[in-house]
Formats: C-alpha cells, sequence, structure tokens
C-alpha cells in the first residue's frame, strides 16, 4: 500500500545526527521501511528480511530505524547472535531471549522487533523466528531480521523459504553503493578511484581501504568483530591468509602460520563457516572473503610477527618455485640483510616487471639498495641505481628519477659504464624542459660509446632526434632518426625501428618531402600493428611518436587507434609518465576530428597527473581550446574557464622557444581574436611565430596560423594584410602539399578575395577548403568554413547555397557537441529568416559593417545590454562601446532605438525618420 494511508510524519527526523554518511545511497530503503513502520503502528504488520554482503549496511539500516522509532515513542525490542548488530543502538529495549522477544511482540501493542545476525541464532531458538512471522502476520509489529545467506543452517534456511513462499516475509537485497556514492561516502581521498573500484560498492570495505583512519579502526572493530570466539589456530590461518593477499593451497598457509595439516584443516573449514574465507578458482583454492579483510588484519600484526611472517611466506613460495615477483614481494616487506639472495631476487624480480608494473619495480629496488651498500653488493648497486632511476620515471615519478640520474653522473668512473643511463637522463631533462641540457647529455653519452652499433646507441640517437625536433632542427632530427632506424634493424628491434621511422617520417614531413614522410609512417604503423603489448610495453613511446606521426599527415582514425592502445597500456601497467602524453596527444586528435565530449574526457584523465612540461603546456591550451568550441558563447563560466586554461598553458611555454612552445602562444592569440580582439591577437602571433615572416614555424604549420593572420585582418578591414596573408600560404602550399594544411590556405584567400570585393571568388575558395577539411576529417574547421561562406553570402545578399551550408554545419555542431558553433549556425538562420521577410534588409547597410559590428548590431536589437554582449562574445565592456560607436557612425544613426529599426527594416533612413529626436 501506498505511504499515505498511514501517518509517518512522526517518523521523518533522524535522531542520530552522524547517520547522513552510513546511509548515503539508502534513501529508498529507508522511505521504504518507515512507512513500514508507519504501517505497522497503525495495524498492519510486516516482516522484513534485510540480506547482503558482510559489510553492506544492513545494520546501518536497522540502526536508523530503531532510532527513529525510538524519537516516535514505539516499543522497540532487538534480539542478536553473537557480536556486532544494530541492537548496540542508544534506547534499544534489551530482552533476555528470542522466546522473550517473540511473546511481547504477540502481546498486541505496536512494536519494532529487530533480530540482527540472525544466521547465528541456536537451533533451539527457531521455534521462536517462527513465532515472530506469525506476530508480524497478524499483529502491529514490524519485524526486521537482518543475516548471512552464506552462513544460515539448513533448518533456518528451511524455514524462511517457507515464510517467504507463504506471503508472511518480504526478502530485500541491499545492492551495492553507485561509483558515485561510493564517493561521495569516501570524500577527497589521493586514492580515491582506486579504493572506489575495490570496494565494489561495499561500505565496509570503502572505510577499511580507504585513508581515513577513523573510519579504518571502525571498519577494524567490525571485522574484528567477526573473530570473537574463533580458534587462536584459525586466527593464525586467517593471519597467514592476510599477509599471502592472494589465493592458497591449504599446505602453503600452513607453512606460512606455522601450523600442522590436521590444525590448519580444522581451521580453514571454521574459517569458510564464518565466511572469513571463500573457494577461489580451480584446484581448491582458496582466498579471504574481500581484500579488506585482509588490509585490517594486515594492520593489526605486530611488527615482528609481520615480518616473520612474510619470511615464511618468502621461503615457502621459494621451495614451490613460484614466480619470482611474487617472492619478491614478500622479501620487499621483510628483507633479510644477511641473505645475498635477498638482493638478488629483488633485482630480478624488478627487471621482470619494470615496463608492466613499474611501480612495484621501485618497492623492489628501493628494498634492495641497502643490501648492496657493503662488500660484493656493491659492484650491482650502479646497476640496481640505473634500474631504479628507469623505474621512477616509467612509473611517473620524473623528479626523483632525475635526482638519481644526476648523482649516478657525478659518480661513474667512465661514461661507458652508464652510457645507458645517459639516455634516460637525456629524457628526463627534455621532459622537464630543459632542452639544452638533454642535448648535451645525449651528446656525452653518444661520444663515450665504444659500440656505436648497440641498442644504446640507438637510444641515444633516438634522443637527439626528439632534442633536435625540439629545437626545430628538422634536417638534423631525420639524420639521427634515420640511424637510430638503421641499428635497431640490425638488432631485430621492431619496435625501436617503428619509433625511429616515425621521428624521421616527421622530419621528411617538416622538410617538404611529403613521399618519404608517408612511407616511413606507414612502415612505423606496419611494425607497431605486427608487435604483442608485451613488446610494445618495454617502449611506449614508440606507439606515441607513430601516433604523432599520424595526426601530423592527417590519418586520424590510425593515430587514435594507436594512441588508445598505448593508453590502454600504460593504465594497465602504471607507466604513467609516458601515459600523460599519450592522452594529451589522444586529445589533440579527438578535439580535431570534433570528438569534444571525448576530448575533454581524455584532458580530465590527462590533467591527474603532472607530465612532462610539454604535455602540461599543450594540454592546458588543449583544455582551453575544448571549452571554447564546447561551450555557448554566454555562458561567463565557461569564458572564465577558457581563460583560466589558457593563461595556464601560457605560463607553461613562457620563455621556451621549442616547437610546442611556440604552438601553444599561435593557439592562444587565437583565442584572443575569437574572443574579438584581433589587432591584439595579430601582434601575440606575430610574436609568437617570429615575425612577418613566421620564421618559427615550418612550411607545413604556416597556412594554418597564416589563416588566422587573415581573418584578424580582415575582422580590422585591412584587405592589404589579407591578401599578404593569403600569399603566404599559398606559398608554403606550393612546397609542401597536403591535404588539411591546403583548406587553411584555401579559406585564407576566400577572406582576401571577400575583403577585395570578389565575393564569387571568395565562396568558390570556400568550397573548395570545405571539400580539403571534410577530406582531411577535421570537423571544427569543416563547420567554421560552411559558417564563413554562409556569413559573407548573407552580408552580400546572396542565398545560393546557404541553406545547404548551414545545414551541414548545423549537423557538425551537433555532431561535435559544440554549442558554440550551434549557436552561430542559429544566428545565421535567423539572418537568413529576416532576408525572406516582406520587408527586405538593404544590402548596403549591412555590406558597411563588419562580421563583429554586425553581431553586436544584432544582439543590441535582441534588447541585450552592452553588459550582456559583452559577456556573451567574451569581450570587454569598452571594446562592444568602441563596437557600438562604429555602427552608428557607420548607418548614420543616433541611439540603440534607432540600431534596433535598422536591423529589423534594414533601412537605416526609415529608422533615422522615426527617430523621435
Amino acid at each position: 500500500m501506498g505511504d499515505d494511508l498511514y501517518d509517518i510524519s512522526r517518523f521523518l527526523p533522524r535522531s542520530a545526527p552522524g547517520a547522513a554518511r552510513a546511509l548515503i545511497g539508502r534513501a529508498v530503503e529507508v522511505r521504504s521501511l518507515v512507512a513500514a513502520l508507519a504501517a505497522a503502528t497503525a495495524g498492519r504488520g510486516r516482516a522484513v528480511a534485510l540480506v547482503g554482503e558482510p559489510g553492506i549496511g544492513k545494520s546501518a539500516l536497522v540502526s536508523e530505524i530503531v532510532a527513529r522509532s525510538r524519537a516516535a515513542g514505539t516499543a522497540v525490542y532487538a534480539v542478536r547472535g553473537r557480536g556486532g548488530g544494530a541492537s548496540a543502538a542508544a534506547g534499544v529495549r534489551r530482552v533476555p531471549d528470542l522466546g522473550d522477544v517473540a511473546r511481547r511482540a504477540a502481546d498486541g501493542a505496536p512494536s519494532l522487533v529487530v533480530v540482527d545476525d540472525l544466521h547465528r541464532v541456536a537451533d533451539e531458538e527457531l521455534d521462536h523466528v517462527e513465532e515472530l512471522l506469525q506476530a508480524a502476520a497478524t499483529g502491529p509489529v514490524l519485524c526486521l531480521l537482518g543475516y548471512r545467506r552464506r552462513q544460515l543452517s539448513p533448518a533456518l534456511a528451511e524455514i524462511l523459504a517457507h515464510a517467504a513462499s507463504a506471503g508472511m516475509l518480504e526478502t530485500w537485497n541491499v545492492p551495492p553503493l553507485s561509483p558515485a556514492q561510493a564517493k561521495q561516502v569516501l570524500g577527497e581521498q589521493p586514492h580515491a578511484e582506486e579504493v572506489v573500484e575495490a570496494a565494489a560498492g561495499n561500505p565496509l570495505h570503502l572505510q577499511a581501504l580507504g585513508d581515513d583512519e577513523d573510519a579504518r579502526a571502525r571498519a577494524g572493530t567490525a571485522v574484528l568483530g567477526e573473530l570473537a570466539g574463533v580458534d587462536p589456530d584459525a586466527v593464525a590461518v586467517l593471519r597467514a591468509a592476510a599477509v599471502l593477499g592472494e589465493p592458497f593451497d591449504p599446505e602453503l598457509v600452513a607453512d606460512v602460520a606455522d601450523r600442522d595439516g590436521a590444525a590448519t584443516g580444522r581451521a580453514l573449514d571454521e574459517l569458510a563457516r564464518l565466511d572469513l574465507l571463500r573457494p577461489s578458482g580451480p584446484a581448491g583454492l582458496l582466498d579471504l572473503r574481500h581484500r579488506a579483510i585482509g588490509a585490517v588484519l594486515y594492520r593489526q600484526l605486530e611488527p615482528g610477527r609481520r615480518v616473520a611472517l612474510h619470511r615464511r611466506a618468502a621461503s615457502a613460495l621459494a621451495d614451490r618455485a613460484a614466480p619470482i615477483a611474487v617472492r619478491a614481494d614478500h622479501i620487499a616487506r621483510a628483507a633479510d640483510p644477511g641473505r645475498p639472495d635477498h638482493a638478488t631476487t629483488l633485482m630480478a624480480a624488478a627487471r621482470d616487471v619494470l615496463y608492466s608494473a613499474p611501480a612495484e619495480a621501485v618497492r623492489f629496488l628501493s628494498a634492495a639498495l641497502p643490501l648492496l651498500a657493503e662488500g660484493e653488493g656493491r659492484q650491482h648497486r650502479h646497476e640496481a641505481q640505473v634500474l631504479l632511476a628507469r623505474a621512477q620515471l616509467l612509473s611517473g615519478d620524473a623528479a626523483e628519477g632525475r635526482e638519481l640520474l644526476d648523482l649516478l653522473r657525478s659518480a661513474m668512473s667512465g661514461p661507458q659504464a652508464a652510457a645507458e643511463a645517459l639516455a634516460d637522463s637525456s629524457r628526463v631533462e627534455r621532459q622537464l624542459g630543459r632542452l639544452s641540457e638533454a642535448g648535451a647529455v645525449a651528446r656525452a653519452g653518444l661520444a663515450a660509446l665504444a659500440d656505436r652499433d648497440s641498442a644504446t646507441a640507438a637510444a641515444l640517437h633516438i634522443e637527439l632526434a626528439d632534442h633536435a625536433y625540439d629545437l626545430q632542427d628538422y634536417e638534423l632530427s631525420r639524420q639521427h632518426a634515420e640511424t637510430a632506424a638503421s641499428i635497431a634493424r640490425r638488432h631485430h628491434d621492431r619496435v625501436g625501428e617503428a619509433q625511429a621511422l616515425g621521428q624521421a617520417a616527421v622530419a621528411h614531413l617538416f622538410t617538404r618531402d611529403q613521399g618519404a614522410a608517408q612511407a616511413q609512417a606507414a612502415a612505423a604503423a606496419e611494425l607497431i600493428d605486427a608487435s604483442p603489448d608485451t613488446t610494445l610495453l618495454t617502449n611506449l613511446y614508440a606507439v606515441l611518436q607513430v601516433g604523432i606521426t599520424e595526426g601530423l599527415l592527417g590519418r586520424f582514425d590510425a593515430s587514435q587507434g594507436h594512441l588508445a592502445r598505448a593508453a590502454e597500456l600504460s593504465r594497465r601497467t602504471g607507466q604513467k609518465q609516458v601515459g600523460r602524453s599519450v592522452l594529451a596527444v589522444l586529445a589533440n586528435c579527438q578535439l580535431r576530428t570534433g570528438d569534444l565530449p571525448g576530448a575533454l574526457a581524455t584532458l580530465e584523465e590527462q590533467a591527474r597527473g603532472s607530465g612532462e612540461v610539454s604535455a602540461q603546456g599543450i594540454s592546458a591550451m588543449l583544455m582551453a581550446e575544448v571549452l571554447h568550441w564546447h561551450g555557448a558563447g554566454g555562458d561567463g563560466a565557461d569564458a572564465t574557464a577558457v581563460q583560466t586554461a589558457a593563461d595556464q598553458a601560457l605560463s607553461i611555454a613562457s620563455g621556451s622557444q621549442a616547437g610546442w612552445a611556440v604552438t601553444v602562444r599561435c593557439f592562444h592569440a587565437e583565442l584572443v581574436l575569437h574572443s574579438g580582439d584581433p589587432v591584439r591577437a595579430r601582434l601575440l602571433l606575430l610574436d609568437a611565430a617570429g615575425g612577418s615572416g613566421l620564421p618559427r614555424l615550418t612550411a607545413w604549420r604556416k597556412p594554418r596560423w597564416c589563416d588566422t593572420l587573415a581573418e584578424a585582418a580582415q575582422a580590422t578591414g585591412d584587405p592589404a594584410a589579407v591578401e599578404q596573408w593569403a600569399r603566404l600560404a599559398e606559398q608554403c602550399l606550393r612546397e609542401l602539399p597536403s591535404t588539411g594544411r591546403l583548406g587553411f590556405a584555401l579559406r585564407a584567400r576566400m577572406r582576401a578575395h571577400a575583403s577585395q570585393g570578389a565575393v564569387d571568388a571568395a565562396l568558390r575558395s570556400a568550397e573548395a577548403a570545405m571539400a580539403d577539411f571534410a577530406e582531411s576529417g577535421e570537423r571544427i574547421e569543416l563547420c567554421r568554413t560552411l559558417l564563413a561562406a554562409a556569413t559573407l553570402a548573407l552580408d552580400t545578399g546572396r542565398g545560393a547555397g546557404v541553406t545547404d551550408w548551414l545545414d551541414r554545419a548545423a549537423y557538425l555542431a551537433d555532431r561535435c557537441s559544440s554549442a558554440r558553433l550551434a549557436d552561430a549556425v542559429a544566428r545565421q538562420r535567423g539572418r537568413m529568416a529576416r532576408m525572406s521577410a516582406p520587408v527586405p534588409a538593404a544590402p548596403s547597410a549591412a555590406a558597411a559593417l563588419t562580421a563583429r559590428e554586425g553581431q553586436i548590431a544584432e544582439l543590441v536589437s535582441t534588447g541585450m545590454t552592452n553588459s550582456q554582449i559583452a559577456e556573451r562574445l567574451f569581450l570587454s565592456v569598452r571594446t562592444v562601446e568602441t563596437h557600438l560607436s562604429q555602427v552608428y557612425r557607420k548607418l548614420g544613426i543616433a541611439n540603440r532605438a534607432s540600431l534596433t529599426r535598422t536591423v529589423l527594416t534594414g533601412d537605416p533612413a526609415q529608422a533615422s525618420a522615426a527617430d523621435p529626436r
């Protein structure tokens, strides 16, 4: 029946102020139980069984209803099995046994009866369970039963099943929390995502695995409460299982617990009956109910006992020839300085997991180094330090890795001994933005090598190719890359060869050899595609390089495929450093193809770590650009977010002349142009690119920014400058024809034709640009070009083709999830509708205004204030006022009212005649 049949108002307030967090995600259950309590007090009894995994929150629900019932004055009776349960709630009237509860429930007075931990009720009291169920079915009693299905005895299970089939018992499964609810319970914590995933929606597990000490203590109390009265041998076995931390066989846990077979067998039976151990997989393996149980028990171990257990585990696993990383896990927690084999095992395990789990390798090596400080261990210390630095770099700790590499460089007896470390050192210097140091270290390493045809030589050539690329010396970059490719090929290093070929392809692209660039990129991609994941893990930078190269060549689908593979491998293994760079490049690819939601999600994931300097700067600018196109023009919050991200990117790029930093500053200038300040945008872009010849940009990059400069010049009414930039873009294309780049040059030419009044030629150039952008898959640029052509046509009174352009632009705006582009389409459609009105607009009046002036005039006609217009267009109020004064001057009108009539009628003379002044 519905809640409205009963008076539930007196049960609504909570009596326990701290209950809110414990009841997150339980609103539905609480409402239903409150309604059931109200119904019971009105004479309609009910029995409800709350079932679910241990720790899922059954007792929290019961405690809440007990508190509400007590506050409302309804009698509460409770009984429980051994330990735990909601009957500990304050104010619950305690009774001797289940029989007494059943008798009181049958006396006809409204009451709440709680039996928590029903599975622990003794068999001799099962008749009283049936009496309780009968009382709830016939009287004003709400009976709440909490139990664990796995621990029900056959007799009790039969009673409950019979009651359910007779309609005397409802069974409610308390579900796990959703990820969002789990995060709310957990609160702000450093590793919240990992904890939420591991806890699987169980509140007890969230508390046990989280970082909150108070929550951990509560979870510990609950888990340890389950051990009350448990046999000491069973507790010892359970602690051994917690130390093992993974599925085990009875013989292994017996050795670790130091118990004989018979005692271990009895202990395992008891722990399984208590649902603390469960079967796991084939071959009779067992495991803890959940790793949270192990976390609680492990924290409770005294240090001495913990070390002893780990050492016994390492020894037992060695006897069974267990995988070396499994044995090393225990040795790392209890290494013995008197055991040289411990250091050997740790180093071997670190090599084994260096690429598949670099964070584990860091842990193993950090434990090994103190064991190698004296005696014969010194000869292995250098190798361990090199491995540790590499593991730190892979796991994302660039600062620690660099510090260790610095120590190695200062302490090494000769460069040859540390040539491999020098390759890593060069990479970390470059990742931290120290380009001069990176090049010097790599050159020193290459000069010191006796064998110039080794894998280390190839790695150093790859570093030097990247260094030359950062300095925009593309010919030198090509030479180093092709040398590295040849060495890798001779050593059958397919992944290293792919990385070098990808580098060489980019160098060919930027030195005007499209054919070689395409061929080498295809060869690199084939090598990557033929390599298994286990091989790629040793050099994810190779997959990143191939993805970058394909993106530059306009092969966006192939690029995204390779980058997505690299991102997944980096997530799976914890190679965070390369993973952040991969995500930055993937986001750029998603943006170019118009997947704005995907780019936003990728950038949000990428922002969770620091990464190398270039990746940080590029990601911040990408975030600004994505937010710009994703948001609507009138949202002030969008404008603030865009500005914040752009400022961050500009701050990171400041002072660097590397190619990535130049690109960041160019994009910043373009955002300034979009905000309505073409003069400042032009100055910023020319400063970033090195002056009017754009010397800091390659011929491949220039057309894109020539178009931006042409747009800025067009906005300021400078046709000569528009022509200048269109010609420079076309000159670059004659040197370097390229799909995607051609579209920018054609759009710049469109602007030049338009500025000179050659509208038909301008529209032909626009259509050619549309075709190129469509072929390359750059949806944002295609949509912008469609809108530019439609705007030009409408500005000059042409209607042919505009509807199709706007329909196509609307489809692309929706496909890209771009509110900004959708708004622009809507504005141009509004203009078309006004042109089709019976009173035609005067083309001469519209033609006199720039695009920005026309935009402001239209917004004034809607009644918006200057402040509102400024917020919508991301302009300052002063800039709006300046544009508006130009509009008044050009149209020969004096005020906003006249401007509104001009927009509506298209006739300034008519508007002036109607002006009451």
